[in-house]
């Protein structure tokens, strides 16, 4: 199911307001294991939004179109729908009476603009939006269908979880079903997976996506209809290359998979130049104990340990890198690793995952020190 997400608003296209709803559905819809095709951003333009409906339409089966449904005369969204697809706009007497019933149930008049919210392109289906006044509506042309919501962010997830999913899901179940398994991986860069991954064809029906997140590479193996028995081989397959890096599977977050292992068991933080990223990692823990200092050492053999429980310490950078340190009941294994990215936050993040990935390898009986490719490691101890 070839899927298109249009949003809308000059206030969007100038990058006043981030599109936080289209990330948040997009994501969303990946979870039910349909990939966008292609998300387009247009402001308020009647011209511009004609040409953008009528070509997603003419794509995709399903567009997803938000925001410009207001009362204003800057949304022009439904007007562009019903001129695009010779839909002439019509009252909704209906939604007129529930708009003017909202206004009267917090005893306030209704203004007069509120009325352009009932008027929706002729033959449209009315998505009833159950806390504003704007409705959304599916318009039909040819094999696409494209369902219109507004873009106040609480209004719109409500309205998509309630009003279009359930509709994806009956549309889709007429056509391929789609299974969706995520793999996490640390350690190995995008293009390094690319180049061990993608030289071979998937057995049809499945294809392989990537997403970074830093500093975790997820893999999407989507198959499009395809058989169980195909499925099965494709994971074996993704997972004897990706395995010396595989941190987490599955819906949960990999940090979560992690703290898991601990099944309640005390955790201890001293952090250094990670400023407080392991602390964001770890924070849903029910025990755990956190604490950053800038006077912590810079060689691995200086840093404090602990006797007993468990306790990970990311010291401070020195002309080596950044030394890492976890204690296991009375056993410290530690290593100092270079990490070569520009960005501060993102070099945080990296150190806090390197230090919790020490955790899960100790809590899995491998290896605590793994083999990275984007980590120069320059010391260790064990």
């Amino acid at each position: 199911m070839r899927i298109e997400i249009i949003s809308t608003g000059d206030e969007i296209v100038t990058g006043l307001v981030v599109d936080t709803n289209a990330a948040w559905l997009s994501a969303l819809l990946l979870e039910q294991g349909w990939q966008v095709r292609r998300r387009l951003t247009v402001g308020d333009n009647l011209a511009d939004l004609k040409t953008v409906l009528q070509e997603s339409a003419s794509r995709a089966e399903v567009v997803l179109v938000c925001g410009g449904l207001g009362p204003t005369a800057d949304d022009l969204t439904a007007q562009a729908a019903a001129e695009a697809f010779d839909q002439p706009l019509t009252l909704f007497p209906d939604w007129l009476a529930t708009i003017e019933a909202r206004y009267a149930s917090r005893g306030r008049p209704m203004a007069q603009s509120n009325a352009k919210q009932a008027w929706l392109p002729q033959g449209s289906e009315i998505l009833d939006n159950p806390v504003g006044t704007a409705c959304g509506f599916v318009v039909r042309s040819g094999q696409s269908q494209l369902f219109f919501t507004p873009g106040v962010p609480f209004e719109f997830k409500q309205m998509v979880r309630e009003q279009i999913l359930p509709r994806l899901k009956q549309l889709a179940g007429a056509q391929i079903d789609t299974e969706l398994r995520r793999f996490y991986t640390f350690g190995v860069s995008e293009s390094a997976l690319s180049d061990m991954l993608d030289g071979n064809p998937w057995p049809a029906g499945i294809e392989l996506g990537y997403r970074s997140s830093m500093p975790l590479i997820e893999l999407k193996l989507i198959g499009h209809g395809a058989s169980a028995a195909d499925m099965e081989s494709a994971e074996r397959r993704l997972l004897d290359t990706i395995r010396p890096w595989l941190v987490g599977s599955g819906d949960t977050e990999p940090a979560q998979q992690i703290l898991a292992l601990l099944q309640g068991k005390p955790l201890a933080l001293l952090e250094g130049e990670s400023g407080g990223a392991l602390l964001a990692l770890c924070h849903g823990h029910p025990r755990l104990e956190a604490n950053f200092s800038t006077q912590l050492a810079d060689e691995l053999a200086q840093l404090p340990t602990a006797d007993a429980g468990l306790q990970l310490t990311i010291g401070r950078e020195g002309t080596e890198g950044v030394p890492l340190l976890l204690s296991a009941d009375g056993m410290h294994i530690g290593q100092t690793v270079k990490v070569s990215h520009p960005d501060p936050e993102s070099r945080r993040k990296i150190l806090a995952f390197a230090a919790l990935d020490m955790l899960r390898r100790h809590m899995l009986g491998e290896p605590v020190l793994g083999d990275y490719l984007t980590l120069a490691r320059t010391a260790q101890r064990s």
